[in-house]
């Protein structure tokens, strides 16, 4: 897959989650968007013709057996079928009825495929049970799927245990490593101190995004977060955490120096610098922004050399994967999830509606 598709003006997902985990040589790894296929097998095909239960009741008559007893293979009029292996396995499914998109049912028939013995139990997401289980594995994201211990008995355990988090002899089915769409999300991601904001503190509508210096669409959207921000001068508050795709050589380094920059009290002047040339996000062209904003540049090159915001970057990053970002810009508006954007109204759609509630 192509990574750098700025035609569409989108960068690549799952490529880019692989390439990241394996460089930051993290414990998580990236799945593509085949993940759902490779993880549930092979589709089993089981084929039962109309006049089966006929053939069967009428083949009881007989004197021969029909059951292979060593094999528990049944043959009738040149059919087979072969009794499931797995053990029956209990799945919570935790969503809300109210939410058209949260439904499991697809995301189900494509689980059922190779793990035909579930035994569901719904769940919603703000019963007691459902506050349980998403308390217990910090879920954030709806449709939710928690498997029971009988998961380790399944055939294909070895192959999803990879996004699965275990707690208690339970398992979670963790969708945004498998590349699972969700319905919606339960929060929005948190805001820390080391974050740059701008608005009101205690704003109604918070906006939370994830960018990199050197994705051409982050500069785009730019002029219309500016838009945004004048409509709503007193009701937002604007967030931004970091994005660095590994396609961009530059954008790791150009993140520490806002961060550097936000030390001395100048991150947003340091954002606009970056995204107005960026061209311009090689280490030495990143100091003499410092020094065209009149930084201490003692400490700003200090800040920068030694890689106090990598770990700080790195968060950000391993927070938005965790939310299934696959792509930059992304934003949350409140806890609504905003990826695609094509106009302000994109924006305004949902911050109209957040202000209305």
């Amino acid at each position: 897959m192509e990574i750098n598709n700025y035609d569409e003006k989108r960068e690549s997902s799952f490529d880019v989650r692989n390439e990241l985990n394996q460089n930051n040589k993290k414990k998580k790894k990236g799945i593509d968007y085949n993940v759902v296929f490779i993880l549930f097998g092979l589709v089993i095909g089981i084929v039962i013709a109309g006049s089966f239960g006929l053939n069967f009741f009428s083949n009881k008559n007989d004197n021969s057996s029909i059951f292979d007893d060593e094999k528990n293979i049944l043959e009738i009029n040149d059919r087979t079928w072969v009794a499931f292996e797995d053990p029956i396995v209990g799945i919570s499914v935790i969503s809300d009825k109210n939410c058209e998109e949260c439904s499991p049912e697809e995301i189900l028939k494509v689980i059922k495929i190779s793990i035909p013995t579930l035994q569901i139990n719904d769940v919603d997401f703000d019963s007691e049970e459902g506050e349980k289980l998403i308390n217990t594995f910090a879920i954030k994201t709806i449709p939710a799927f928690v498997f029971d211990s009988k998961i380790k008995e399944a055939n294909e355990y070895e192959r999803i245990k990879e996004v699965l988090v275990e707690n208690d002899g339970e398992h979670y089915l963790d969708s945004a490593m498998a590349g699972i769409p969700v319905g919606r999300f339960l929060s929005a991601p948190a805001v820390g101190i080391d974050d740059a904001f701008k608005g009101p503190e205690d704003a109604k509508v918070t906006i939370v995004e994830f960018s990199d210096f050197e994705c051409p669409y982050c500069k785009e959207v730019q002029t219309m977060i500016k838009e945004v921000l004048t409509s709503y001068p007193d009701q937002i508050k604007l967030v931004y955490k970091h994005f660095p795709l590994t396609i961009h050589d530059n954008a790791q380094k150009a993140a520490e120096a806002s961060q550097c920059a936000k030390d001395q009290g100048q991150f947003w002047e340091m954002h606009d610098l970056i995204f107005e040339d960026q061209s311009k996000v090689a280490v030495v062209d990143l100091k003499n922004s410092a020094k065209k904003l009149k930084l201490n540049i003692t400490d700003f090159n200090e800040c920068l050399d030694s890689g106090k915001y990598t770990q700080k970057v790195s968060d950000d990053l391993e927070t938005g994967l965790s939310y299934g970002i696959n792509g930059t810009p992304a934003f949350f508006i409140n806890n609504q999830f905003l990826s695609e954007v094509r106009s302000i109204d994109d924006f305004k759609n949902i911050i109209d509606s957040e202000l209305s509630k």
